[in-house]
């Protein structure tokens, strides 16, 4: 199966559990080149029942992450396969107009609430370094 990423020479923008160094060395083997970014319009809202975010339109919002850079094909494919069928890939521009790629969610179960980071890396983030 091909990536949805492998074609694209943009960024990639993260803004949920692939923000985490731990999640990203145990998908790919090896944490990318990463740096600070925000999409401005979205936001990683909280999902019913799941751990992780989804991103979703909000206008006034602004959804914080960072851009992983120099990803190969297979490590965009391992991508691919843990965000699943319920994202699609969709080209945004983050700060300042820099050109992007991102998995915005198409799955339903969103709540009022944002996603907390703080709260994942509590109870979740642990198991990732065992």
């Amino acid at each position: 199966m091909e990536s949805r990423l492998a074609h694209e020479d943009m960024p990639l923008f993260v803004y949920g559990t692939l923000c985490f160094e731990e999640v990203l060395g145990a998908l790919l083997g090896r944490v990318p080149c990463a740096e600070p970014a925000a999409l401005a319009g979205w936001r990683a809202a909280a999902l019913a029942r799941r751990p992780y975010p989804g991103l979703v339109p909000a206008p006034g919002g602004l959804a914080r992450g960072c851009l992983l850079r120099g990803l190969t094909p297979e490590e965009c494919a391992v991508l691919d396969a843990f965000e699943g069928a319920e994202y699609t890939m969709r080209a945004v521009a983050v700060d300042g107009g820099r050109a992007a790629r991102t998995y915005v969610w198409c799955g339903g179960d969103v709540l009022a609430e944002d996603w907390d980071a703080e709260r994942y890396a509590e109870r979740v983030i642990a198991a990732y370094g065992r």
